[in-house]
């Protein structure tokens, strides 16, 4: 009974496509990017650790890479959410877009790509300077979880056939 649950157990993970945690395989058509980014200094840093350990390599040259991966500056804005009876921010929520374009030099082809992540605050009106790390925290996580959405999109957008990656706009969330 133990042989059956223990061979059970690792077909079952071995079937479901596990692997461990952050390593995201990007196809061949992404191993050799050239990145033009907008986007501030963190963003680039975790971006392009992420893309090399997953296996890609950047070139500083259109005429190298496979594709180039264009990415405009990361827009966080801040929303009021609820505001205490003394008439100070209460709550706020920070909301991040993030667009892209991943254009293939081969063929020429251009997917657009837009990216979303929301976190919301508690404003402490107490603790100024913990709110204000809070605050920095939360947009660093933000960026990490953009680059993450970013970097599974490429990998799905790979395992397309390359007419329908062409043709689709895609949206994540």
């Amino acid at each position: 009974m133990r042989h059956l649950i223990f061979v059970l157990s690792l077909t079952l993970i071995t079937s479901c496509g596990w692997h461990l945690r952050g390593v995201m395989p990007l196809p061949d058509s992404y191993q050799v990017l050239n990145l033009q980014s907008q986007a501030g200094n963190s963003f680039n840093q975790q971006l392009t650790l992420q893309l090399e350990f997953n296996g890609a390599t950047l070139t500083s040259t259109t005429e190298d890479a496979q594709a180039i991966l264009s990415i405009d500056p990361v827009d966080i804005e801040k929303r009021t959410l609820s505001v205490s009876s003394t008439g100070q921010i209460a709550e706020y929520e920070l909301n991040a877009r993030l667009n892209a374009r991943v254009i293939s030099v081969a063929d020429g082809n251009e997917t657009a790509l837009e990216f979303k992540a929301r976190r919301r605050l508690t404003n402490d009106v107490d603790n100024v300077v913990g709110t204000a790390s809070a605050e920095r925290e939360q947009r660093a996580d933000i960026e990490k979880e953009l680059v993450r959405k970013l970097l599974r999109r490429l990998q799905a957008l790979g395992n397309k056939p390359t007419s329908a990656a062409s043709a689709q706009n895609g949206v994540a969330q």
